[in-house]
Parts: C-alpha cells; sequence; structure tokens
C-alpha cells in the first residue's frame, strides 16, 4: 500500500485492512505493508499521521501495488520521477491497483491507454483526457489484467475483496468480506475484462 503526503485515510487503509484480514485468513505466503516514496511518516489527507514500513523501492519488488489517491495527487501526477516508477512497477510485472484519484497518476504514467478504467465521479472527466481510456461510470472497481482501478473512498474496499477473490476465489473474499462486516456482493459491482 503507496502511502503519501496528502493520501486519502479510507483510500489507503479500507484496501490495506481488508488484505491483512486476508493475510490473517490464509494459508498463503501474503504479506501486506505500507511504503512511502522514501520510508518517512506521511501526514494524510484527513491529518492522521501514519509511520509506514518501509519505501516503496525497498525489498524485493512487490507483486501488488495499491495507488490511493486524495490530495496528494496532484503532486505525484506531474512527478516524472514517480511515473517512471509506476511504468517499471508494470512493466516488472507488478499488479498495479488505484483507488480513487490514485487512477489519475497511472493515467499520467500512460499505463491506462487502450483499457477500461475508472475513478472517483468528481475526476473521470480529468481520467477521459488521457489517449484512449474507456472510462466506465457506475463500477465499484474494473479489472483490466495487469491494471485495477476502483471508483472512489470505500469502493477500494471492493476492488481489494476482488484481488482476494481473483487470487483465492469467491469463498475466501466472502470469509473476508465476513469478518469486516462488509456487505460485499462480488462481481456486481465491478467488471473484468
Amino acid at each position: 500500500m503507496l502511502l503519501f503526503e496528502g493520501v486519502e485515510e479510507l483510500d489507503a487503509f479500507g484496501p490495506w485492512e481488508t488484505l491483512r484480514f486476508w493475510q490473517e485468513l490464509t494459508d498463503r505466503d501474503v504479506i501486506v505493508r505500507t511504503a512511502s516514496i522514501d520510508g518517512k511518516p506521511v501526514r494524510c489527507s484527513l491529518g492522521l499521521a501514519v509511520t509506514p514500513d518501509g519505501a516503496v523501492d525497498d525489498g524485493p519488488r512487490p507483486d501488488l501495488l495499491i495507488h490511493p489517491g486524495g490530495s496528494g495527487i496532484d503532486h505525484l501526477r506531474t512527478d516524472e520521477a514517480h511515473l517512471s516508477r509506476m511504468r517499471s512497477f508494470a512493466q516488472a510485472g507488478t499488479l498495479l491497483a488505484s483507488v480513487c484519484n490514485g487512477a489519475l497518476v497511472l493515467g499520467a504514467a500512460g499505463l491506462l491507454a487502450g483499457l477500461p478504467a475508472t475513478s472517483h465521479w468528481s475526476v473521470l472527466d480529468d481520467l477521459a483526457r488521457f489517449p484512449d481510456v474507456e472510462v466506465r461510470t457506475g463500477q465499484r472497481w474494473v479489472d483490466a489484467g495487469h491494471i485495477v482501478t476502483s471508483a472512489g473512498v470505500s469502493a477500494g474496499i471492493d476492488m481489494a475483496l476482488h484481488l482476494v477473490d481473483r487470487v483465492e476465489g469467491t469463498e475466501r473474499a466472502r470469509e473476508v468480506a465476513h469478518v469486516l462486516e462488509y456487505p460485499w456482493s462480488g462481481l456486481t459491482t465491478g467488471a473484468s475484462e
């Protein structure tokens, strides 16, 4: 889970907690960690101060990187070093997922070209400005294979449950949703391509 100055709290910690419960429930070797750009603490959009587990470039390449949204996106979507990092992860085979306006970073990195994607309703027009992005409305998440995007804020929980479903199956995702007491309806809230 990528953290940065101005990250929206629920964008990051809804999916993080969903995946952490999965880590607790599965027999698979799942390790969920938080990472900031430089490993230093960050202040979230609504003021929560968080110390990450490390820096995004520490350790082995992640199998999955979730890029949440928030007010800090305005900087990150124009930061060429960050966009290059996202392209590098994608080229190396990391599954990239975004929550809310985090999709704007993936779009700015050129990673959404030719793909269906979604984001928070307030930035769908911005998302449509990227070349060849098929903007989807009314969906909580869109799975385009190597890129998964979700609508805003709480939709990141739906997306994380979908990722559990994708990796370990519907029954495990339902088990995680049950622990969360989250009303998850599975495939009816999103789309896989």
